[in-house]
């Protein structure tokens, strides 16, 4: 479990304040909010690359300071960004997840099984000799996400990760979110794309320097919640509902369509 308490982070000014909050591994987190509410903030402090914040933070019981090595971090939390294309650094798939581990320090006879497992985890093994450069949108977010994969992490962030991405390769990503919280790594999804909540579990909402948590049927029960954050409701929530009222309860893409194929 992500444990933070009593976080508050500034820059020109506060951003995030008093935060008490839980996110818990077994379960896939959404957040979203205003542009400019601190979703990436939230996220860069979750993984360690912003650290001048106030109050405590702890991943799985290990309080995460100033002091704490950035390589120590990687081995409980990722992040995975938008453009894949900024994370890659070698042209041939084998060697930029090599490259990661052994910043890492990884034993030299465990990088092969390694490097290969995780490619085989993002569907990804039959590119291992290819370059990263001539990959899909799709199977270079697939490359960043065994780059992390490659370091056996607790979490995952993914901020916007989806957002360049068709919707067929959006597709592989919330198939593979699932995979990967099945196997107890837990994810956490920044977006803009409220369409996506629907992959959720948990939802957090930022609003005014503060995190609203709800579930995910807490939320689908009662769409005005987002109004009440100044947020849009999606169309996917829209149908939903809808479908609610004729007694039909549908929970994810796949039964929608397959719901109003029917009617």
């Amino acid at each position: 479990m992500i444990k933070l308490e009593h976080l508050t982070c500034k820059y020109d000014n506060t951003i995030l304040e008093d935060i008490n909050l839980n996110i818990s591994q077994n379960k896939i987190t959404f957040i979203v909010g205003q542009n400019g509410s601190g979703k990436s903030t939230l996220g860069n402090i979750l993984s360690g690359l912003k650290n001048d914040f106030k109050g405590n933070l702890f991943i799985n019981k290990k309080e995460i300071t100033k002091k704490t090595p950035l390589l120590e971090i990687r081995k409980l939390i990722g992040m995975i960004f938008q453009n894949p294309n900024n994370q890659i650094l070698f042209t041939r798939v084998y060697d930029d997840i090599k490259f990661t581990l052994e910043n890492m320090n990884t034993k030299k006879e465990d990088i092969d099984k390694i490097i290969k497992k995780a490619l085989e985890q993002v569907n990804l093994l039959d590119k291992i000799d290819s370059n990263p450069y001539n990959l899909s949108g799709g199977e270079k977010q697939r490359l960043a996400i065994a780059s992390i994969l490659a370091l056996n992490p607790k979490y995952i962030i993914f901020d916007e990760a989806t957002s360049m991405l068709d919707i067929n390769n959006r597709q592989d990503i919330y198939k593979l979110y699932k995979k990967l919280n099945n196997n107890n790594i837990g994810i956490i999804c920044i977006t803009n794309i409220m369409d996506e909540l629907i992959y959720a579990d948990e939802i957090l909402i930022i609003d005014n320097k503060k995190i609203f948590k709800y579930t995910k049927e807490e939320l689908f029960n009662n769409l005005n919640i987002l109004k009440e954050h100044n947020l849009n409701i999606p169309f996917t929530l829209k149908i939903i509902d809808e479908l609610k009222k004729k007694g039909i309860s549908v929970n994810t893409e796949d039964e929608i369509i397959k719901e109003i194929s029917s009617l």
